[in-house]
C-alpha cells in the first residue's frame, strides 16, 4: 500500500472521525548539493502563524454544535464566494459524517479555528469526479481531489479569494501554502499557519520527485523511516516506479530547504498568491504529503491544481 496518504483528519474529537491520515516525509538529503527537504525544526509545518488579514479567506472545516462551538478541526478550505468554499474532495465524507454523530459541519473563519470570528454551517457540496479509469499508479483514487461546499449564509467579515488558472509556466515559482493542520513536531493544530513553497513538478513519479532522483536516499528512508513500509525490496521497487502525479492535474510543492509543507489537517488548504486580501488568489488545494517516523511531514506535498478543466469545474459548482 502506498505510504503517502491524504491529509485531512479529525484529530481529537472522536476516533470515528479520523477518516483520513496525512502522509509523512523523508529527511534524507540528496548527495548532489542541491536543495534538500526541510526539517521539522523549520515551520503549515515549517510555517508561521498567519494572522495577517490577507489570509482571511482561508478557514477550517470543523465539527461543531451551535451551543458549544467548535469541537474539532478536520480539514482546511478557502472562501471563494460569499457563501461557498473550495476544499479537497476527500474531506467531504466528514461533512457527511457530522450529522451521524449528532454534529454539524461548518467553515470556521479566523486565525484560531477553535475561537472563530465567524462560524458558517455547510449545507451541501459538489465533489469533482476522480480521473477516468483510475489509472494504475496515480496517487490516492486518481487525483482531481477537489470539492466546492455551499454555506448556510454569506461571510461578512472577510473578502473571498479569487480563483486563478495554474499555468505550467508557473513551475519554479513561489506560492504560499496555508492551512489549520499540524504546525510543529508536537502536533499542535487548529491555528492558521502559512509559509512559502516552490511549485516543483506537475508530472512525474512521486518518489523520484520527492528524492530528486536519489534512489539510495529513498531506500535509506524506506527501510529505516517509512511508517507503512512492509518492508521488502519488491515493495520498495514498486513504490519507486509506480506512484506518480496525474500529469497537469497534480503538483508537487514545498518541502525544500527553508520552505513550508502541508501536514495533518491541511487537506483542502490553498496554494495561494497575493499581497493583500483583495488580490489573494487560490490556484489549487492540498491533498497529500509524504512523511516519516522521525520528521512528521517535511518532504513535499501534493496539490490538485486548477488547470482549465478543474477551474471550470469549480466555477460551475459555485
Amino acid at each position: 500500500m502506498l505510504q503517502q496518504w491524504t491529509l485531512g483528519s479529525g484529530l481529537a474529537l472522536i476516533a470515528a472521525a479520523n477518516l483520513f491520515a496525512c502522509g509523512q516525509a523523508a529527511d534524507s538529503a540528496p548527495e548532489d548539493g542541491t536543495d534538500e527537504a526541510g526539517t521539522a525544526q523549520q515551520a503549515i509545518l515549517d510555517g508561521t502563524a498567519a494572522t495577517h488579514p490577507k489570509f482571511g479567506a482561508v478557514g477550517a472545516l470543523v465539527f461543531a454544535l451551535p451551543e458549544y462551538g467548535v469541537l474539532d478541526v478536520f480539514c482546511s478550505a478557502t472562501l471563494v464566494a460569499p457563501d461557498a468554499i473550495v476544499t479537497a474532495r476527500h474531506c467531504t465524507p466528514n461533512i457527511d459524517l457530522a450529522p451521524e454523530l449528532g454534529l454539524m459541519a461548518a467553515f470556521a473563519i479566523g486565525p484560531d479555528a477553535f475561537a472563530p470570528t465567524e462560524l458558517l454551517f455547510i449545507t451541501d457540496y459538489v465533489a469533482a469526479p476522480a480521473a477516468p479509469g483510475k489509472e494504475k499508479g496515480l496517487l490516492q483514487d486518481g487525483g482531481r481531489d477537489v470539492a466546492v461546499a455551499h454555506l448556510e449564509s454569506a461571510a461578512t467579515t472577510v473578502v473571498p479569494a479569487k480563483l486563478g488558472l495554474f499555468d505550467n509556466h508557473m513551475l519554479g515559482d513561489k506560492f504560499q501554502l496555508a492551512g489549520y493542520g499540524v504546525s510543529d513536531a508536537f502536533g499542535v493544530y487548529g491555528q492558521r499557519f502559512a509559509g512559502p513553497g516552490t511549485a516543483r513538478a506537475i508530472k512525474g513519479h512521486w518518489y523520484e520527485l520527492l528524492f530528486r532522483g536519489n534512489y539510495r536516499a529513498y531506500l535509506d528512508w524506506y527501510f529505516t523511516d517509512a511508517p507503512s513500509a512492509l518492508p521488502s525490496q519488491a515493495e520498495a521497487k514498486e513504490w519507486w516506479k509506480s506512484y506518480r502525479l496525474e500529469s497537469n492535474y497534480e503538483l508537487l510543492a514545498g518541502g525544500l530547504r527553508g520552505e513550508a509543507v502541508a501536514c495533518y489537517g491541511d487537506s483542502g488548504g490553498p496554494l495561494l498568491r497575493g499581497t493583500k486580501a483583495s488580490n489573494m488568489t487560490v490556484y489549487g488545494v492540498s491533498f497529500a504529503v509524504e512523511g516519516s517516523i522521525s520528521s512528521v511531514c517535511d518532504l513535499g506535498g501534493g496539490y490538485l491544481v486548477f488547470n482549465r478543466k478543474m477551474l471550470n469545474f469549480v466555477r460551475s459548482a459555485l
